[in-house]
């Protein structure tokens, strides 16, 4: 049986593989492949992963996508080059290249790695973020930083909010959430002046 294959180089390639395997008399799942090799899969470590999708945006064949639903990650081997944006794009360094040929993952659509519920604004129930990473956050900052500790807490409100609602509740409640303690005045010459006036005062 002979056909003609249509559509760009990857997606014959992509063919092609599919076919070898096929075609093969014993047929093996993945073969692995030398390091820099073209071909390959992702070693994603998933409980450090926070799905905020730099390595989406770094991939240049689409390999790695998202989902416009909800925050999630997605993986399609048969489009990943290798070329390691990802890996040295990852902010948590959860990123890991695997050079082989898995024939399974060729011939299948793209595998979800991580999905999650996205976080709502407490004020205007607009999903934003994902859950965990807002918990994360306020747990880590929650009596545990000066600006959102004591009288600050209400502070950490403005963490549960979406842009908008953020900016809005600065503006309306009058209180500024960068606000540092207040600082001493400098010191100038007058003073050290004055000290030393004073120390040679109390020598006499």
């Amino acid at each position: 049986m002979t056909f003609l294959p249509v559509g760009d180089k990857r997606s014959l390639l992509k063919s092609s593989v599919i076919g070898l395997y096929e075609a093969a008399p014993t047929p093996v799942e993945r073969t692995a492949l030398p390091a820099a090799a073209p071909f390959g899969g992702l070693d994603v470590n998933v409980d450090a992963c926070t799905l905020c999708l730099s390595c989406v945006s770094a991939c240049p064949t689409g390999a790695l996508s998202d989902s416009e639903e909800r925050p999630a990650l997605y993986f399609a081997e048969s489009a990943c080059v290798q070329c390691g944006l990802c890996a040295a794009t990852c902010p948590e360094k959860a990123i890991a290249l695997v050079p082989q040929l898995d024939f399974q993952a060729w011939n299948a659509p793209r595998r979800v790695i991580k999905q999650e519920e996205p976080f709502h604004c407490i004020r205007c129930d607009t999903p934003f973020g994902t859950k965990s990473t807002v918990e994360r956050i306020v747990a880590k900052l929650e009596g545990k930083h000066w600006m959102f500790s004591g009288e600050n807490a209400r502070r950490l409100d403005v963490v549960r909010m979406c842009d908008n609602c953020r900016v809005e509740s600065v503006i309306n409640e009058g209180f500024d959430p960068y606000e540092a303690s207040g600082r001493p005045a400098p010191r100038t010459t007058e003073d050290y002046l004055r000290e030393r006036d004073a120390s040679t005062d109390k020598s006499v």
